[in-house]
């Protein structure tokens, strides 16, 4: 009986190495389970031992079945008589993991977790799916690109301070050309070098402060074995995915293709380091002409399975060097829902950000829902009845009381409608 070491088993992302203390190396990658439980892989063997270490592949094979083949072609390069005991062994060890996923745990057993933090106060949470929409052309990417911008390089944009990670960019709409030339423009802006790392001579698993640009093509599902490794090995933690439509397939509408998407989008990192991603998608077709309330185009779960969900919405006049933006807040399952941001991205010696008053811009006070339109009137009028409110916003008056009568916020005394803090306070 021979003797051998006992193996070691490391995972990247989705790649398993067996190791024994003798100098062999037999790696595991892109496993792939049939219907009938038999699994797939490609398999490398090295053995530093010999004067050319790589002995075979990566060639894919059986892992379940037998090792015949592969045992045959090693036997021919290597002195080694213990290959079907190490192959055994690696078998074990890596179905053993490969197949027990993520562990059941008991909740009341568990250490006190800490809250959710926001990686981006009021847009981005921790280990969280957020979905931005809105109509084509407006500028959802270069907004996407300053708030990744922000959360790889640490900085704060708008006000709003990121928690720094490094990010991956997973482009189906553009090159890595372009986004070289957009992601410089944003960094030029706040005076850092975009080639600048940290420590070159440190692995890549060890750097802070990087985004990552992959040009993609196909649905998001295909590229989830390769997606993992690179995710594991350049420590990502922010992934922006940009667009949706293409990311599932081109089939945004269809519920399988979506919910294949996010699948796939979970997928991509260990359980115990989820990642956060921002996806980019455009509205419906319904919504782009004005027959009712924007929403993201495609099946309904594009707006159910992200955590936070939020509509871009622009003003923009010709001749200018700005856009003014409003960020509304349509969807959280993580706490209430947020006021809109409002910000102005300009170009003046690269690509810049800053907070604005909504208030200052009547084309994005009119995306506002109609309660926080009310608010903002009341500044300037006190309380309104519903003929006035309804003839100042252009409104119906039953949409009026419609929502007013639903808000906690508003009161209605002797026929006027009044901001309950404003006529409390009054009170006093």
């Amino acid at each position: 009986m021979l003797s051998l070491s006992v193996p070691t088993l490391d995972t990247y992302g989705s790649t398993y190495v067996v190791r024994w203390d003798e100098g062999v190396t037999i790696r595991l990658e892109r496993l792939y389970a049939h219907r009938d439980y038999h699994i797939d892989a490609e398999i490398t063997v090295t053995d530093d031992q010999e004067l050319a270490p790589h002995l075979l592949g990566p060639v894919r094979t059986s892992i379940t079945r037998t090792w015949r083949g592969v045992i045959l072609d090693l036997e021919e390069v290597s002195e080694r008589l213990d290959w079907r005991q190490r192959l055994r062994q690696a078998t074990i060890l890596v179905l053993e993991k490969y197949r027990s996923g993520a562990p059941v745990v008991a909740l009341g057993a568990m250490e006190q977790p800490g809250p959710t933090r926001e990686i981006l106060p009021g847009v981005m949470w921790e280990g969280m799916p957020t979905l931005l929409y809105g109509p084509g052309g407006i500028g959802k990417s270069i907004i996407a690109l300053n708030f990744l911008s922000a959360i790889h390089t640490g900085q704060s944009i708008a006000g709003l301070d990121a928690i720094q990670s490094n990010a991956l960019i997973l482009d189906w709409e553009t090159s890595d050309r372009q986004t070289w030339w957009r992601n410089n423009e944003i960094l030029e802006a706040v005076n850092i070098n975009p080639n600048a790392w940290e420590d070159p001579s440190a692995p890549l698993s060890g750097r802070t402060g990087m985004v990552f640009y992959r040009f993609m093509s196909g649905p998001l599902s295909d590229d989830v074995e390769y997606l993992k490794e690179q995710i594991a090995e350049k420590n990502i933690g922010t992934v922006l995915v940009d667009s949706a439509g293409p990311a599932c397939g081109g089939e945004p509408e269809a519920a399988s293709a979506t919910l294949q998407f996010f699948e796939a989008l979970r997928s991509l990192s260990p359980f115990d380091k989820p990642l956060q991603s921002l996806i980019i998608a455009h509205v419906t077709h319904a919504a782009r002409t004005g027959a009712r309330r924007s929403s993201p185009f495609g099946s309904v779960y594009w707006s159910n399975l992200p955590r936070n969900v939020f509509e871009l919405q622009s003003a923009q006049e010709s001749g200018t060097n700005h856009s003014d933006y409003a960020l509304h807040h349509r969807k959280s399952n993580l706490g209430p829902l947020r006021d809109a941001l409002a910000f102005r991205l300009t170009w003046d010696n690269g690509c810049h950000i800053e907070a604005i008053d909504l208030r200052e811009n009547a084309q994005l006070v009119a995306g506002l829902e109609v309660p926080a339109r009310v608010l903002i009137l009341m500044e300037e009028t006190g309380p309104a009845s519903t003929q006035a409110i309804a003839e100042r916003l252009g409104v119906a008056e039953r949409d009026i009381t419609g929502a007013l009568n639903s808000d906690t916020r508003f009161t209605l005394t002797d026929g006027l409608w009044g901001n309950r803090q404003q006529v409390l306070a009054s009170s006093w």
